[in-house]
């Protein structure tokens, strides 16, 4: 038993033995990770948060813009991730929903409800507005007020998703941790 402890060291001393020193350190905590949107969170600002709204949307609806998105929250506690788009023309009155297979942060839809919608509280949409224009902050409450919209919400009021064929708006909200 020994010899095997042994030659594990062994071997972990030959890996490490000609690499630099750097190689052979660990990273520092949250190395590797990163903001996106230089904590702004205005509009899309890279091809990361572009491709949010490509995984989210990308097989079940027409992309003509993507009119903001953020991939990644600003605190650890919690923050606004989200993805709001135009879609093209031709789209389906009924909202589309995402496979089940789909991990969860890429969902999109589920059990939907016709608009308007009943405040829960906790607003997603409240709570992130302040990082994108004035102007579709409006565009995404009037979507939630007029009849024959349809929006979803979570058990836990973090999520929210929108859907107005009329408007051609789609988005997915998600205010907490």
């Amino acid at each position: 038993m020994a010899g095997i402890f042994f030659l594990g060291g062994w071997a972990w001393f030959a890996y490490f033995a000609g690499r630099e020193a750097e190689a052979r350190s660990l990273p520092m905590a949250g190395a590797g990770l990163h903001t996106q949107g230089g904590g702004t969170g205005a509009g899309p600002s890279s091809a990361d948060e572009d491709m949010l709204a490509g995984k989210l949307f990308g097989g079940l609806l027409p992309i003509e813009a993507v009119l903001a998105s953020k991939a990644y929250a600003d605190a650890m506690d919690g923050g606004c991730t989200y993805a709001i788009i135009r879609t093209g023309g031709g789209i389906a009155q009924t909202p589309p929903t995402s496979g089940v297979g789909s991990a969860w942060w890429e969902r999109f839809g589920g059990d939907w409800r016709q608009t308007p919608s009943i405040g829960t509280g906790r607003e997603p949409l409240d709570a992130c507005s302040g990082e994108w224009d004035g102007a579709l902050t409006e565009e995404l409450r009037q979507a939630l007020d007029a009849p024959g919209n349809w929006y979803m919400r979570d058990g836990v009021g973090t999520d929210l998703h929108i859907y107005s064929a009329t408007d051609r708006i789609a988005a997915r909200i998600r205010y907490g941790d």
